[in-house]
């Protein structure tokens, strides 16, 4: 038995008329005949009288019908799903990010998302850059906005979002807090409190090389694991440290931020995520970081 035998069948018997049924069906009504016969000789029962003038439902007939009905229905209605998930209209999406470079613009993102995937199940993980490779890999976090992603992963497929310049952070106090502009040099000497390389090691190595670049190793008095705390540190006078700009929204009562001149390579935010693994409703919100990825980098606003 199959669909198209259902589907023959229901025709048939909701116009009572070979005729009428052929001609809603875009059928021949032979070809018509034919079917419902193969239909009653599989299931070895006549589900249709019929003579020359009329046509009507034998008891196993409309039995039939009901169920006939209900098949095609819920045929019709796992095709509709199919086609929603193909298109990531339903489904499940995890999205990992940590704040200070996504608070400007994830919320309004993911409000976005919600109102175009209303069916799509969301779940947010905030999660440091160090910590959301290995929950990409394992396929528990489907996007990740995170810093780049280390060689010798071939599976995470990566796209650059926006950049970040590197700022001094001081605290107000500090005698360099009015200064338009700082260099490297001038802060060879000052105590550094940098976020745990644990965390984030690309930004820790790049800060690092940047100051031996220029002639100094910082002196590092203080890693904590949080860039909240971080700046939490800086603003009560326990050292400098030099930050990616969005980590301006995190904290700015007690401290400043002054740009580096000549300016340091830009630190920058990635959207990541598991090439194997990939699946419709990524995709989806992919494309909607691509549409509006102009507006991101418009509301990533600097000092």
């Amino acid at each position: 038995m199959e669909m198209r035998h259902l589907r023959y069948f229901v025709a048939v018997a909701e116009e009572l008329n070979f005729s009428r049924a052929a001609e809603r069906l875009l059928v021949a009504q032979p070809a018509l005949s034919t079917q419902i016969a193969q239909l009653e000789a599989e299931l070895g029962l006549v589900l249709l009288e019929r003579n020359r003038r009329s046509v009507r439902l034998t008891p196993g007939g409309s039995a039939f019908l009901a169920d006939a009905r209900r098949l095609l229905e819920g045929a019709e209605a796992a095709a509709r799903r199919a086609l929603r998930v193909a298109r990531g209209e339903v489904g499940s999406l995890s999205i990992a990010f940590f704040s200070a470079p996504t608070m400007i613009f994830l919320p309004e993102l993911v409000r976005h998302f919600r109102a175009l995937f209303p069916e799509v199940s969301l779940e947010l993980l905030e999660l440091t850059p160090e910590r959301q490779l290995p929950v990409l890999l394992s396929g528990q976090v489907d996007v990740g906005f995170t810093r780049a992603i280390p060689s010798g992963f071939p599976q995470v497929k990566s796209r650059l979002l926006f950049e970040e310049r590197l700022l001094v952070v001081l605290p107000e106090s500090h005698r360099w807090a009015g200064r338009a502009w700082l260099n490297l040099e001038q802060l060879a000497e000052e105590d550094f409190v940098l976020l745990e390389r644990a965390e984030a090691s690309s930004l820790y190595d790049q800060i690092i090389a940047n100051c031996l670049a220029t002639g100094f190793s910082p002196r590092v008095v203080n890693s904590p694991n949080l860039m909240a705390t971080v700046t939490f540190l800086v603003a009560a006078g326990q050292g400098i440290s030099l930050v990616p700009e969005g980590v301006q929204n995190l904290r700015r009562h007690g401290l400043r931020y002054v740009p580096l001149r000549p300016t340091a390579a830009p630190v920058p935010l990635m959207v990541s995520w598991l090439a194997q693994a990939d699946s419709p409703t990524c995709a989806s919100f992919r494309q909607l970081l691509w549409d509006r990825q102009d507006w991101i980098r418009r509301s990533f606003v600097g000092p």
